[in-house]
């Protein structure tokens, strides 16, 4: 298993509790805890389960913003087309082999309690290890996490069949062929999961 687990988080809410969530992590900071530079909270501190051992408040060893997308982590935010006073906020974090399990379900706490309705918050969203083995979805159901997943996808496999096929992967791309229709799978999986729930 390899050390880094990038994990995309999806929450559709009430907009004026998704807009406290976007203020928060916009006003955190991240990298070595405890760290509260220029006096701001630290992501752990503010999105952290209640526990007394780091691992339990947010379920991997360790937990970053990926700031890929934007100093924030934010990778967007906005209106959800045709439901009005809803949002959503797609961001995405990185941590030690895990997705940050208890930090999920913590943000979906919070959500819960800001919005005042269960029924009306959904945290969902996907995550992979830079070897893509596992891959996965997930979806909070009531406070649980319900999730899908594939240890199956083996890059030098894939890399054997291209070189196979007199091709480079320079002129092809393994997340494309590979772990996006994968993630298609999962997600028809879980979204059946859901239905059945």
């Amino acid at each position: 298993m390899a050390n880094i687990c990038r994990t995309e988080i999806k929450i559709q809410a009430p907009t004026d509790a998704v807009q406290n969530i976007v203020d928060r992590l916009e006003g955190c900071v991240d990298g070595k805890y405890p760290n509260t530079e220029n006096d701001k909270p630290h992501l752990i501190d503010e999105f952290g389960a209640k526990a007394d051992d780091l691992i339990d408040r947010i379920g991997s060893k360790w937990v970053y913003r990926y700031t890929g997308h934007g100093e924030d982590g934010i990778s967007e935010y906005g209106t959800i087309d045709d439901k009005d006073g809803f949002s959503e906020l797609v961001f995405e974090l990185e941590s030690a082999w895990y997705p940050p399990s208890d930090m999920i379900l913590e943000i979906y706490r919070q959500v819960v309690e800001l919005s005042g309705d269960e029924e009306s918050v959904r945290v969902f969203g996907s995550h992979w290890d830079e070897g893509y083995s596992p891959i996965g979805v997930f979806e909070i159901y009531y406070g649980q996490i319900i999730q899908e997943e594939n240890h199956d996808l083996d890059w030098s496999e894939w890399d054997e069949k291209v070189e196979e096929e007199g091709e480079s992967d320079y002129d092809r791309n393994f997340w494309d062929e590979e772990v996006d229709p994968a993630f298609v799978v999962l997600q028809k999986k879980l979204d059946k999961v859901m239905r059945e729930i």
